[in-house]
């Protein structure tokens, strides 16, 4: 165990620290900057460069579109309930757990295509593993986009 926890990256913890504070703070209603918002879309880079790494066939990619795609239609669908209004650089928005467990898929799912690569690197050539990786990291992914793409859209509110 100690051998596996050397070989983590230094950055993986001040990471996931930051990644469960932004999570946990979405659990209660709150008023975000939209500049937050508008960077949390960037989490999908992370599985981005990860499949890329992996080199998948084209099928895999089909799947990963796919999977983001519908991230995405259920970022839009959950938001617009979330929205509580909207300022020129604020929103305020009810508090949820989606958002932690979101972030939480991503990083696992990219920590352990990490561990995977690192101790059995001919499983993450496999079909079954590249088709669960793309589906499991990108539909949290376009959730974020979602998200983002509906409180770009919701109009002004008066007074906030």
């Amino acid at each position: 165990m100690s051998t596996f926890l050397t070989n983590v990256p230094v950055w993986v913890l001040p990471l996931f620290i930051l990644l469960v504070s932004l999570g946990w703070r979405a659990s209660k209603d709150r008023t975000v900057p939209l500049f937050l918002i508008y960077l949390l879309p960037l989490l999908g880079l992370i599985t981005a460069s990860n499949l890329y790494a992996l080199a998948p066939k084209p099928v895999i990619w089909a799947i990963a579109t796919l999977a983001y795609g519908i991230g995405v239609f259920m970022g839009m669908t959950l938001q617009r309930r979330w929205t509580l209004s909207r300022g020129a650089r604020i929103v305020q928005v009810k508090g949820e757990w989606v958002t932690l467990t979101a972030m939480m898929i991503i990083f696992a799912a990219g920590f352990v295509n990490g561990t995977v690569s690192a101790i059995a690197p001919d499983i993450t050539g496999t079909m079954l593993y590249l088709a669960l990786f793309a589906g499991v990291a990108c539909l949290p992914s376009g959730h974020f986009l979602g998200r983002a793409i509906t409180i770009a859209q919701t109009p002004l509110t008066k007074g906030v």
